[in-house]
């Protein structure tokens, strides 16, 4: 049973809601920047395939990497969540494993992965303010951080990644 998922959810509403990471802006630029970082230096877990959820679907998954997925993450959004917001939450899913929940391990993967989706521009720091107010939401909400089972993100991801 996956007991963080609502703490987690309000940790993410605390720090995003009224940002613009939660602005819908579509599953091309979602699967771009997805892609990017997928694609960068950094990138430390499998191959990710995004799709788009069933018309009717209401959240976004993440399906780990499997022998049925050729080891892809496959991440499917709801045509509602395909924010910024969304888009680090499910990669962080794939980085630390379903299995994860949304634990510590989990919430470890989150705030990586914030700091690199939102890493646009090299001179916009805010990605560094992204990071802080999900910490400090995990934080007031008595989330504790787990330890990487990976390297943190290094200094070469506050290059651009293109859209």
């Amino acid at each position: 049973m996956d007991t963080d998922r609502s703490a987690v959810y309000g940790a993410e509403l605390a720090a995003f809601d009224g940002t613009d990471l939660e602005s819908v802006v579509g599953l091309e630029r979602i699967g771009a920047r997805l892609q990017a970082v997928a694609a960068g230096e950094w990138w430390p877990g499998p191959p990710i395939e995004v799709r788009a959820a069933r018309a009717d679907a209401r959240s976004s998954t993440t399906r780990c990497a499997t022998a049925q997925t050729d080891g892809r993450a496959v991440i499917r959004f709801a045509a509602t969540q395909a924010t910024i917001a969304t888009a680090a939450h499910e990669l962080a899913h794939a980085l630390a494993g379903v299995e994860a929940g949304h634990g510590p391990l989990f919430r470890a993967a989150y705030l990586d992965v914030i700091g690199v989706v939102t890493n646009v521009e090299t001179t916009d720091r805010r990605h560094d303010l992204h990071v802080d107010q999900l910490a400090t939401a995990f934080a007031d909400a008595r989330l504790p951080i787990g330890p990487r089972r990976w390297p943190p993100p290094p200094p070469s991801t506050t290059g651009a990644i293109a859209l």
